[in-house]
């Protein structure tokens, strides 16, 4: 089993190996058979040479190898084309390795580009994954990173430049959290849940028909059913079809 730590190594490695190094400390404990490793998605052709400090790092090549393109031997001189690329590969990637039943967690770290191109690869893992990016961008409209999806999106407060006394601390406290779902997911692996045997049915609600929507949940779940309550904002209905696609819902 294994966490992976995604960022930009030619750039943020030092950050990287704070990250992983924290986690991995975090999973002593409590998984200590869980592994953790770097995923270097560079856009540039710049090849980091720090000390990776006994944590694997997945070099960019890898990650480029997974774009669904074969023919993509390397990436594009505009930056904003090297992201989108670099974002598919990542998300094949992360695919291959989720479908190989190895992969738990993915925690990225980045600034607006960093991002965006972490971001969609992250959202294509299946709910529930634990996904998480400490970000620059996190107290702004989230929404294009988010999505439907259950992506964590963490301030930085600082920018993502160094180790120093803020940094430290919100890095360190991304990889607690990382940790602390990880832990979870294993824990709820070995538990039954009684909801799945049953049929769920996804409703939506404002604030003024919750008394209506909990009597219509209350009948269902006296039928046998799970319900699903989304709030009909605009991103509980998209999220609503997300899951009826995926299988969630199925009345």
């Amino acid at each position: 089993m294994e966490v992976l730590c995604i960022g930009t190594a030619d750039t943020k490695l030092e950050e990287l190996l704070f990250l992983a190094t924290r986690l991995r400390s975090s999973l002593a404990a409590s998984a200590p058979k869980v592994k953790v490793s770097i995923v270097d998605v560079s856009t540039t052709k710049t090849v980091p040479t720090q000390d990776s400090k006994d944590i694997a790092v997945i070099a960019r090549d890898t990650v480029l190898s997974c774009y669904p393109d074969s023919s993509q031997q390397d990436l594009p001189d505009d930056r904003g084309e090297a992201i989108a690329l670099m974002s598919k590969a990542l998300q094949s990637f992360l695919k291959n390795r989720y479908e190989a039943g190895t992969l738990v967690a993915a925690v990225g770290l980045g600034g607006s580009g960093g991002t965006a191109l972490i971001a969609p690869a992250l959202r294509s893992l299946p709910l529930g994954v634990p996904k998480l990016i400490v970000s620059t961008v996190a107290s702004g409209n989230t929404a294009p990173y988010v999505g439907t999806s259950d992506l964590v999106l963490f301030p930085s407060v600082v920018d993502i430049c160094g180790i120093n006394s803020v940094s430290r601390v919100i890095l360190s406290n991304a990889a607690s959290a990382v940790a602390g779902m990880v832990c979870g997911i294993l824990m709820a692996s070995s538990e039954s849940d009684e909801t799945d045997t049953k049929l769920t049915v996804g409703i939506t609600m404002f604030g003024v028909t919750t008394q209506c929507a909990n009597a219509v949940k209350h009948r269902l779940n006296k039928e046998g059913y799970e319900t699903l309550v989304f709030h009909a904002t605009g991103v509980g209905g998209k999220a609503m079809e997300e899951l009826v696609r995926g299988g969630f819902i199925q009345v």
